[in-house]
């Protein structure tokens, strides 16, 4: 019977990562919820299972094949969706760049944003390097320089607005709650590509394979990180030579 639970908890947790993944997608909103409430009660019948010594053998393979079928119908949800008409046609009008369609079509696929352009100022955190929280002067200047001259491209990073297929460029309206201390500041209005907003997060979303618009960058007047106040020479040392290395650039920067 031991194997019946493991394999009941297994389904368990196949159908937590299915919902999530789900959850992002607008038109799964209402068959998820129904799901995760139909597992919800199957759990707790099966947590009251586990916890009767003379559970019936027939009673558990029951709650298996209960637990099995909502399994089943999650992964068939999402497979469903993602080679649908509407995820399909997302996916060909992004490889066009059709900014009114696609942004209109992103807001049809994803949950928590709507087509609206960009406006105001709009603030990018640099990615750090992996095993670096912060990028050293040398190399925050580098990257600005490369944005400038090249353009932005999107990463692959967690969040509202996308999958495993769709990376957007991921631009915050304030500079609140942001850690990094320097940013790229762009204007909203200099955007002409796919661009939806996601109000609770406070962020526009921006689809394109690189986006290329006038920048500036910003440094903070305060440290945003505890650690780069105890690294060697304080965060006054570290912005004023981030300041010296954007400006060789010759580009523009604004203390936030």
């Amino acid at each position: 019977m031991s194997d019946s639970f493991e394999r009941i908890e297994a389904h368990v947790v196949a159908i937590g990562e299915l919902l999530e993944q789900s959850r992002r997608y607008r038109p799964l909103a209402g068959e998820a919820e129904r799901l995760y409430l139909s597992a919800s009660r199957i759990a707790a019948r099966v947590r009251r299972s586990s916890r009767t010594a003379n559970a019936a053998d027939a009673d558990v393979a029951q709650l298996e094949r209960e637990i099995e079928s909502v399994a089943e119908s999650a992964r068939r949800m999402v497979d469903d969706f993602l080679a649908g008409r509407i995820y399909r046609a997302m996916l060909a009008s992004l490889e066009h760049e059709d900014s009114e369609d696609s942004s209109r079509l992103i807001a049809e696929v994803f949950a928590d944003v709507e087509p609206v352009a960009g406006r105001g100022a709009l603030f990018l955190a640099l990615p750090g390097k992996r095993g670096q929280r912060v990028l050293d002067p040398e190399a925050a200047a580098d990257m600005v320089g490369r944005m400038a001259r090249e353009g932005i491209e999107p990463h692959s990073t967690p969040g509202v607005g996308s999958d495993a297929n769709v990376h957007p460029i991921r631009f915050f309206e304030g500079v609140m709650g942001i850690e990094a201390p320097v940013l790229v500041i762009v204007s909203g209005t200099d955007i002409r590509v796919p661009t939806v907003h996601a109000p609770e997060v406070g962020e526009f979303l921006v689809y394109t394979r690189r986006l290329k618009v006038p920048l500036c960058a910003g440094l903070r007047r305060q440290s945003p990180d505890d650690w780069l106040e105890v690294r060697a020479g304080g965060y006054g040392e570290y912005r004023e030579r981030c300041r010296e290395l954007i400006a060789a650039q010759r580009i523009s920067i604004i203390d936030l």
